[in-house]
């Protein structure tokens, strides 16, 4: 099954609303496996046609908590499928349902590999491919993988940076999982066609008191929220919102909705300013353990320098200036001092035009370490204001800080 056919089921989704049966947390997988196929199967003497149930069964799968339970779902829910054929007037001999049956497994494990990969904020095409792929494999490391691409952009979306911290999923398996290359921490910003409603928050812009939290809306059914904190413009990589944002210091908020079919909503933004708010502290090393291996995944916080980069001038390909913002230090010896060259460039440029705003993104490369190459990836998306009377370019200036990480485990001693 091919990744677009999955989108058609995210079309259904978009004009027919199902019943859903929340898991119940703390049983056992075959039990809750069996509460929701007893559920789909109570739904499903209402409907006539494949779209119908083929939607509420990934709804239903999505919901449940653990990998065992979707497979023993799935493996279940299957037999509907066949029976609303069969109730269509297809006739089929008892060995053609039966491969119809595992045909129709197949393919809802793949729909709900990507509705799981989506639930968790990741939809770059080609990790996806990969990602279905793996789900008609092993629905076990599917899981793993989620976990740990999941941990990492949500890292990247900056939230240590402002006092907020991202919850990373447990996973099944301690085993170490290979880091994905570029362009998995990158998606520029869904293009100009904006049919999504701004989201809107609780709190204007302004002053607030420690503590204070901010809830985010969007009137746009079916809508995922983004945001960051760090200066950024959110892109599906970044944190996904799934309740109210604390404030306990000085604190640029940024937020898209982003709707069905990947059409996403103009940036809401917003600075608080909490009173005697501390400036925040930031690590300024990258403690190399002691076998001397830069372990893939490592978060190493990059800064610009030199000249601003304006989405008015900038072309994809343009030599940019980028440096270690922390140093890197095996015990008391300094590999790699704050301020060495990082290799990285411009993905993406784009000027404004009418009332559209400019965009930039940009991806880390490598690094150069006690005189080894370590490969990096990670980057970030930049947009420029929506403006009726016109938009306004994006603009990256010296200082400006974002984290990369280390692709691939790299002795640097």
């Amino acid at each position: 099954m091919k990744i677009p056919s999955a989108l058609i089921l995210l079309a259904v989704f978009g004009t027919v609303s199902f019943a859903q049966i929340p898991s119940t947390p703390g049983i056992p997988p075959a039990a809750e496996a069996q509460q929701a196929f007893a559920f789909a199967q109570a739904q499903s003497m209402m409907m006539t046609n494949q779209a119908q149930l083929q939607g509420l069964i990934a709804s239903q799968a999505a919901m449940l908590t653990s990998v065992e339970a979707r497979s023993m779902f799935l493996s279940q829910a299957a037999s509907l499928q066949a029976r609303v054929t069969a109730n269509q007037g297809a006739m089929v001999s008892v060995q053609a349902a039966m491969q119809h049956s595992l045909a129709l497994q197949k393919q809802l494990q793949v729909q709900s590999a990507i509705l799981s990969m989506r639930s968790q904020g990741i939809e770059n095409a080609s990790v996806m491919r990969s990602s279905v792929q793996l789900a008609l494999l092993d629905p076990l490391k599917l899981s793993r993988r989620t976990a740990m691409l999941y941990a990492v952009a949500a890292q990247t979306s900056g939230q240590s940076s402002s006092g907020q911290t991202a919850t990373q999923p447990s996973s099944p398996d301690t085993t170490p999982l290979p880091v994905e290359p570029p362009p998995m921490m990158i998606r520029p910003t869904f293009g100009h066609v904006l049919e999504v409603e701004k989201p809107t928050l609780s709190s204007g812009a302004g002053t607030v008191q420690p503590g204070t939290k901010i809830s985010i809306r969007s009137e746009t059914h079916y809508a995922a929220l983004y945001y960051t904190t760090n200066g950024w413009t959110p892109t599906t990589q970044s944190a996904r919102y799934t309740g109210p944002i604390t404030i306990n210091s000085n604190t640029h908020l940024e937020v898209i909705a982003v709707g069905p079919s990947f059409v996403r909503s103009a940036v809401e933004r917003a600075d608080y300013q909490v009173p005697g708010s501390p400036a925040p502290v930031l690590e300024s090393t990258v403690v190399v353990p002691e076998d001397g291996t830069l372990r893939a995944g490592t978060p190493v916080r990059v800064a610009f320098a030199g000249k601003e980069i304006d989405s008015e001038t900038a072309s994809v390909g343009d030599e940019i200036t980028v440096v270690l913002d922390e140093q890197i230090k095996l015990g008391e010896t300094v590999l790699a001092p704050k301020g060495a060259a990082v290799s990285a460039s411009l993905t993406f440029a784009d000027p404004a035009h009418g009332g559209a705003p400019g965009d930039l993104v940009f991806e880390t490369r490598s690094v150069e370490i006690a005189g080894k190459r370590v490969p990096l990836f990670g980057g970030e998306t930049l947009e420029g204001v929506k403006g009726v009377l016109g938009g306004k370019n994006a603009k990256i200036k010296p200082g400006m800080t974002a984290m990369a990480f280390v692709a691939a485990d790299t002795l640097v001693k």
